[in-house]
């Protein structure tokens, strides 16, 4: 029960900043910062990942955001704390997953808008709307495989 909780809430969370990236290509730190809290109210009534995978998954959005801070904020440092606390909830593998079909989505994506003539290669798109698709994706892989 309480892991179908923090599953909603972690795909309300990434949905709700997903439409913020999407029309201010902005996210508002209280929208990160509550799923956070409640992700680690959730982490001691699971059993599913132990500690050292929530923490490496954690690692996984530490990295992000310290590549955000070596390119000065080419990659949103916003993205690299969500992947900080889906990390919390998805442990590292599973964190790792939803970053590598994010970023597989989004490529896919630029491809078709550089084809189409709609964006040059300088254009920056959202990100947080392909860690949604991925989430979306990881649910339904995960149903299907259990």
């Amino acid at each position: 029960m309480v892991e179908i909780g923090m599953k909603a809430a972690m795909g309300v969370m990434l949905f709700a900043c997903g439409i913020q990236d999407i029309y201010k290509k902005k996210i508002t730190l209280w929208m990160v910062a509550a799923g956070a809290v409640f992700l680690g109210i959730c982490v001691p009534f699971l059993t599913s990942f132990s500690l050292w995978d929530r923490l490496g998954g954690i690692a996984v959005g530490v990295g992000v955001v310290l590549i955000s801070i070596a390119t000065a904020g080419k990659i949103g440092l916003g993205d690299g704390l969500i992947l900080c606390v889906t990390g919390l909830g998805l442990g590292f593998w599973g964190n790792m997953e939803l970053f590598a079909i994010a970023l597989f989505a989004a490529a896919v994506i630029s491809i078709i808008l550089l084809v189409l003539r709609i964006a040059d290669r300088k254009k920056s798109i959202p990100f947080v709307p392909f860690l949604v698709i991925g989430y979306i994706v990881l649910l339904v892989a995960t149903k299907k495989a259990g």
